[in-house]
């Protein structure tokens, strides 16, 4: 006898995600800058030293102006030349050209 396919169901109750607003922590990103690299950015007309800052450490309130890169697990934001990057209360990444 061989056996092929194995099923298993399971009922449970799953508590839905709460996303609660951070308290603000003040404009100050710099503590979530991790290094710099030499990034081509075509606005600015060639490589610009581009600091590079770790997503997870960016907190409510963090402000900073482009160029800049973000990096986290899943994605990389590239804030460009001009742009300004905010972290609003629910952690969001909110990118503006003034």
């Amino acid at each position: 006898m061989q056996l092929v396919t194995y099923r298993a169901e399971a009922i449970g109750f799953v508590p839905k995600a709460q996303f609660r607003p951070q308290p603000d922590a003040g404009p100050d990103a710099s503590g979530a800058i991790t290094g710099r690299r030499e990034v081509w950015f075509p606005e600015a007309g060639g490589f610009v030293d581009t600091p590079i800052y770790d997503r997870e450490k960016l907190k409510c309130g963090n402000r900073f102006s482009g160029p800049a890169i973000v990096e986290q697990m899943d994605a990389t934001t590239v804030v460009l030349p001009g742009m300004v990057a905010t972290v609003e209360p629910y952690l969001n990444l909110i990118l503006e050209m003034p």
